[in-house]
């Protein structure tokens, strides 16, 4: 139980979001009933039971906010100091408002009444809180196990996407070298960057840095179709710091470039949109489609679903990717909620 957690791995986190909080809530107010309705509970039950929701309630989230508060100190510690401070807090925050609230809220008269109340409470709370402490652990190996394989299925897609721009990019700079050795140089410098970004699976990169990117790819897509291949860019004019996954972008205008561009003889434009609202932020990438290959559209590859799972596992279901094709033009729209810091 001693051993160096992961960084960023705190082992009671789940307490502090939405689910967390109202399950605390819930569960202290049936303790509350318990104790209330207890066949030694004398007086007006229901004052009784108003005074020990409030007493047990207010301890919860005192202590729960303490080590909401210590959060970022208690992170880079060991399980055994996470669950003693845990321990600590609940058990100190305890015998404080026994204190307080022997006084308000119940009729303590004397010294002997007193000891035996906060102590009571402290041992009540200090064997709850390491029955609690238990279910942490429970939840907090499935949850490790849970990341673990997230992470593993992301490897596993982002494998996939390597050798699908790496092979058209090596036959461009193979063949830059013969007719331009300085473009041949940007082109080799531009495969570095794409080929560093495929192998940093499941990891998270700026918004601006996926642009970059993508437009690092579509130079050399330019060097290869030339005037074929046109790219209209719809941007905000100030992009905001948000963080998304690698090669969300890139692959959805490599297929529009395999899709839209390579088959057309005369060339084509894609369109590339980028919308930020309050909570979300959309991509849309459009391209033509022509008569010869609508029809085949529907096995385009594997980029669409790749990325639709990637999605799906990095925000846990609360991305958006939808395809249209209408009028000869393929669009897919993605839609993600904004993230400001880099979770992976």
């Amino acid at each position: 139980m001693g051993k160096q957690l992961s960084p960023d791995a705190l082992l009671f986190s789940a307490l502090f979001n939405e689910r967390g909080v109202l399950a605390s809530l819930v569960v202290t107010q049936v303790v509350a009933i318990i104790l209330a309705f207890a066949p030694n509970a004398g007086g007006d039950i229901w004052l009784h039971l108003g005074g020990i929701s409030l007493f047990l309630h207010v301890t919860v989230l005192v202590s729960t906010s303490f080590l909401y508060l210590c959060r970022r100190l208690l992170v880079k510690q060991t399980q055994f100091i996470q669950i003693s401070f845990f321990i600590a807090s609940y058990s100190l925050s305890t015998a404080v408002f026994s204190l307080v609230f022997s006084h308000i809220a119940f009729d303590i008269e004397n010294e002997k009444q007193l000891t035996f109340f906060v102590l009571r409470n402290c041992i009540i709370v200090f064997l709850l809180t390491l029955l609690f402490v238990q279910f942490l652990l429970i939840h907090f190996e499935k949850e490790q196990q849970t990341k673990a394989l997230s992470r593993a299925e992301l490897d596993a897609l982002q494998a996939r996407i390597r050798p699908h721009f790496l092979y058209n990019s090596l036959n461009t700079a193979a063949e830059l070298t013969h007719h331009d050795v300085e473009a041949a140089e940007h082109a080799i410098l531009a495969l570095a960057a794409l080929s560093q970004a495929a192998m940093r699976s499941g990891q998270s990169v700026l918004l601006s840095d996926e642009i970059t990117l993508t437009k690092q790819y579509i130079a050399l897509e330019s060097w290869r179709f030339a005037e074929r291949l046109k790219v209209e860019w719809l941007l905000p004019e100030h992009l905001p710091a948000l963080y998304i996954p690698y090669l969300t972008l890139q692959p959805l205008v490599e297929n529009a470039v395999c899709h839209g561009i390579e088959p057309s003889q005369s060339g084509a434009t894609i369109s590339i949109e980028l919308h930020v609202t309050t909570h979300y932020l959309t991509l849309i990438v459009t391209n033509p489609v022509s008569t010869e290959t609508a029809n085949t559209r529907e096995h385009n590859g594997m980029a669409i679903d790749n990325i639709r799972s990637r999605l799906s596992i990095y925000y846990k279901g609360r991305a958006q990717l939808t395809i249209t094709n209408k009028e000869n033009k393929f669009r897919v729209k993605v839609v993600i909620p904004k993230q400001t810091e880099n979770m992976l």
